[in-house]
């Protein structure tokens, strides 16, 4: 039980840690020790040591569980360099151009979900509730 129980703080405290990455990074370049220019240009140092960590906090060495971790991780530590761009855009008096980007977003969903719809109405497939989610009829 004991084993249990401390497998199951260490992989909460480790979580709840990485799910601080966002903040953390905000406060970097809200405080000038980092910029959004700098964390991207060392990105791939920093995803070496997101996936260190996920190895770490991973409770079983296999890669399915380690890419479980990190690839989440590797989510919020962009998401936190794009916190940080829109505070240096604000800093500057400039504006993020929202009108272009969720175009752009819109218009990715809608290719998605017509092929989705294809693959649904013209080849037979049928969504599922588990992994792959689109599954060919018989």
């Amino acid at each position: 039980m004991t084993e249990y129980f401390d497998l199951f703080v260490n992989v909460m405290l480790g979580i709840g840690l990485i799910f601080e990455m966002p903040v953390l990074i905000f406060f970097l370049t809200l405080l000038h020790l980092a910029s959004p220019r700098f964390l991207i240009n060392h990105s791939r140092y920093a995803i070496l040591g997101i996936v260190i960590i996920a190895a770490i906090v991973t409770p079983t060495p296999d890669v399915f569980n380690l890419m479980l971790f990190a690839v989440p991780m590797c989510a919020l530590f962009y998401l936190g360099i794009f916190a940080g761009y829109i505070l240096v855009l604000h800093r500057e008096n400039r504006k993020f151009p929202w009108r272009p980007v969720l175009k752009w977003t819109g218009l990715s969903l809608l290719v998605l979900a017509a092929i989705v719809y294809l693959l649904i109405a013209r080849y037979h497939y049928h969504l599922v509730r588990h992994w792959p989610f689109l599954t060919r009829g018989m």
